[in-house]
């Protein structure tokens, strides 16, 4: 009798998770077939591409998730016992300071001069660090390699390899939830196949914001699985010490 008592708060836990996930891919779904229908419609009304400009709705609604999982995993840094809680400070940062580089700091909002030693540099003359010439030419790159390897080389081999479980957790690796590599996948998608298709420069913009919010959006999941859920994979770590 106790034992079944015990397992009920698991139970509950686990059906609160399945509906959130439930919700969560729901929302996302409708949201990215919204986003594509309203590029469709803006492809041949100028009046709606404003939404996927620079500056516009969707790059600073992106900016806006980044630092709200930002500011999650800052939540995580204070809450959270070593070694989780220094990844989560590596986050926060991480996503606070793509945030800012997503709208150049604020740039055109607060009427920010770029510098002429910065603007000398900088391939797009905007106030921010990513589209500087050496630098510009190999952060998609880097951002790829990063979202393959925290998206999905270690979430996946962390549900299929136990000895790489294992270290995650020795490590406090946070783990991407894999109900939401379906939307990071999706993002991609929409950054890749224009390209493949070879469409015009103002699709490939569009798309690529659209791919960029959808991304955005997949690391506040991540950050609220790991700052907030108690992994299980922490009951593992203790029996694995007293072992």
């Amino acid at each position: 009798m106790t034992v079944h008592n015990a397992s009920q708060p698991k139970i509950q836990k686990k059906i609160d998770q399945r509906n959130y996930d439930i919700w969560l891919n729901f929302l996302v779904a409708l949201l990215a077939t919204n986003l594509f229908s309203i590029f469709l419609a803006g492809h041949s009304n100028t009046d709606l591409n404003f939404l996927f400009m620079e500056d516009g709705p969707l790059e600073n609604l992106s900016a806006g998730f980044y630092f709200c999982a930002a500011a999650i995993f800052a939540i995580g840094f204070k809450n959270k016992p070593a070694p989780l809680r220094f990844w989560c400070l590596f986050f926060a940062v991480l996503m606070f300071l793509v945030g800012g580089e997503e709208i150049s700091w604020g740039q055109r909002i607060f009427g920010i001069v770029t510098p002429e030693s910065l603007n000398a540099v900088n391939v797009q003359n905007e106030f921010n660090i990513h589209n500087i010439d050496g630098i510009h030419q190999y952060v998609r790159t880097v951002g790829v390699a990063f979202v393959g390897l925290f998206c999905f080389l270690i979430p996946i081999s962390n549900r299929l390899n136990q000895r790489m479980s294992q270290l995650y957790v020795q490590l406090g690796v946070p783990i991407f939830p894999l109900n939401t590599i379906w939307l990071v996948t999706l993002s991609i998608v929409f950054m890749i196949v224009p390209r493949a298709l070879n469409l015009g420069m103002l699709e490939l913009f569009m798309l690529d914001e659209i791919g960029e919010f959808l991304l955005s959006f997949a690391w506040i999941p991540f950050a609220l699985n790991n700052s907030f859920e108690l992994r299980s994979s922490q009951t593992r770590l203790n029996t694995i010490s007293k072992a």
